[in-house]
């Protein structure tokens, strides 16, 4: 399963005007509740536990809160491109404006990080990050992810395809 393939336009936040973390997991939880069924609480906290063991973030202002919360039956993504980089704790000391918010179930998380890893290192490619940031519109973001893959894409460090499995279950550690 491939995130890209999750995502529709009204997943899209664009433009989202968040000026904190706090403000920018709330709306994505209310996004990701409502389209999943799940307690707004119930994935703000899912959220907000993650966010606990370390910012989620891969560098080059990508942000990408994740969880399994209980009860979940379907992977939901949601995706911000903010008006204004805001801080995030990230281990880069960089802001971001760029986040990606996934609730995934919890008996799929070798799936789950497969699909982020692969969808983090299309993102992250210059070209498309660029045009994500310049796009005006939820389905001109969609466009841009949707552009082919080419056998170039450059790796990302920190993600779960770059570290032993036992280092990558720390690192993209489930509550």
């Amino acid at each position: 399963m491939e995130i890209l393939d999750l995502l529709r336009p009204q997943d899209v936040l664009m433009r989202h005007p968040a000026q904190a973390k706090r403000p920018l997991l709330e709306a994505m939880a209310r996004q990701l509740a409502s389209r999943t069924g799940l307690a707004f609480f119930s994935v703000l906290s899912a959220l907000l536990d993650r966010e606990k063991l370390g910012a989620t973030c891969i560098g080059q202002g990508i942000g990408m809160p994740h969880a399994m919360p209980g009860g979940l039956g379907e992977p939901a993504p949601v995706l911000a491109v903010l008006e204004h980089q805001i801080p995030y704790d990230a281990s880069d000391e960089q802001c971001v404006d760029v986040v990606l918010g996934v609730v995934w179930p919890r008996e799929g998380s070798t799936e789950f990080l497969n699909a982020l890893a692969r969808f983090c290192r299309h993102l992250s490619r210059p070209q498309v990050l660029k045009k994500v940031r310049a796009a005006a519109s939820a389905e001109e973001v969609l466009q841009h992810l949707g552009e082919p893959k080419d056998s170039g894409c450059a790796s990302i460090p920190g993600l779960s395809a770059m570290m032993p499995r036992t280092q990558a279950a720390t690192r993209w550690a489930w509550r």
